[in-house]
């Protein structure tokens, strides 16, 4: 059985060729995710579709979902997040002009194309590229002040001078 972290695509090829892939990750193979996760437990379905753009332009349309176990940042307990990944990836060969309207347009992320992409690292990129930077439970407060203990702002006392 071949494992997906022995899989490469000439990513400008599959574009052109409209290729599909798909299939399951488990999640013990991204090892990028580790510190952000509370256990490794799991697998992630995954799809790559390649084509082109009105344009001609070639892409990789990645898809990536399942469910996660984030470690919460305020307690440390697990967290269930549950992951839904689309990315239009639009491919610019190597030594290219990268496109000026990707700036503006967030409907498209451009990737440098490669003989030789990994599809492991791929993914993971994209799955990093959704989590949230600070999971945390809804019942785990805010870092903050009660409201009780809200302190007088000592600009108060000078404007209560400025009166008299």
């Amino acid at each position: 059985m071949k494992l997906i972290d022995d899989y490469f695509i000439n990513s400008i090829k599959f574009a052109f060729e409209a290729r599909h892939l798909a299939g399951e990750v488990p999640v013990n193979c991204l090892r990028r995710l580790s510190d952000a996760l509370a256990d490794d437990e799991g697998k992630l379905a995954w799809e790559v579709q390649g084509g082109r753009d009105d344009e001609g332009k070639p892409y990789l349309l990645v898809e990536v979902s399942g469910e996660l176990h984030l470690r919460c940042q305020r307690c440390l307990a697990a967290l269930d997040f549950a992951l839904s990944v689309r990315s239009h990836l639009q491919l610019v060969a190597p030594g290219q002009d990268w496109p000026d309207e990707s700036l503006e347009d967030d409907r498209s992320d451009p990737i440098e194309a490669l003989e030789e992409q990994p599809l492991l690292a791929l993914l993971e990129d994209e799955v990093l590229l959704a989590l949230p930077i600070a999971p945390r439970h809804e019942i785990c407060a805010l870092p903050g002040y009660a409201e009780d203990s809200v302190a007088a702002s000592p600009f108060a006392a000078l404007a209560q001078l400025k009166k008299h």
